[in-house]
């Protein structure tokens, strides 16, 4: 799951390693999502250590009686400088992100995690966690961007810019891993939901 929304999502500013809290919205949010996951006989629970994630966590593990396995390696893509700032901030201050095309993931910015980088930890936590519990349904919080980096890698697909995936706030991926493979190796996974958002559908009735 991505995390709820944070003050810093509703403001459209972007976060990266930034501590941010989530909002009165993200929490209702967490709420609904803990409720859409109590059926789902979930058996571990993992996130990342970031409070908007973090915060969702808690609530999942509150409803599903579990505790919450904080994984440093699940944390969102390290942006640098670009922390803080809102879109026109970014092009303002690094005119190469409004040309058409542009790799953002490589762009040369102060402390800006490359991809390779970003996918050497974040499939590195994949695999501790599936080789740690094979056979059981697990439950990871974490970020857009790694959620598109897991994505990409049990999928065996290309990186691409922008990227291919819609992934929301509180959306649910589910992956039923057949084989968690070994040294290191992708996976073999079916896709079995995408960024599915319905347990979101009561908000505008509360």
């Amino acid at each position: 799951m991505r995390h709820a929304e944070s003050e810093a999502n509703a403001e459209g500013r972007i976060q990266g390693h930034l501590d941010i809290p989530l909002s009165a919205l993200g929490l209702r949010q967490s709420a609904l999502l803990a409720e859409r996951l109590a059926s789902l006989g979930i058996e571990a629970l993992y996130s990342s250590p970031l409070k908007r994630a973090r915060q969702t966590a808690d609530v999942i593990a509150l409803r599903l009686n579990l505790a919450v396995n904080d994984m440093v390696d699940l944390r969102e893509r390290n942006v640098g400088v670009l922390e803080g700032l809102n879109r026109a901030e970014i092009v303002a201050r690094f005119p190469e992100y409004a040309q058409p095309g542009a790799d953002v993931s490589r762009i040369q910015v102060e402390g800006f995690e490359q991809d390779d980088d970003l996918v050497a930890r974040v499939t590195t936590a994949l695999h501790s966690i599936l080789l740690n519990h094979r056979d059981q349904t697990v439950a990871i919080v974490t970020h857009g961007g790694v959620l598109g980096t897991i994505l990409r890698w049990l999928l065996d697909m290309p990186r691409v810019r922008p990227g291919p995936f819609a992934i929301d706030n509180t959306s649910v991926t589910i992956f039923d891993v057949r084989e968690a493979g070994t040294d290191g190796g992708t996976p073999h996974a079916q896709l079995i939901t995408l960024n599915d958002t319905c347990h979101l559908d009561t908000l505008d009735a509360d």
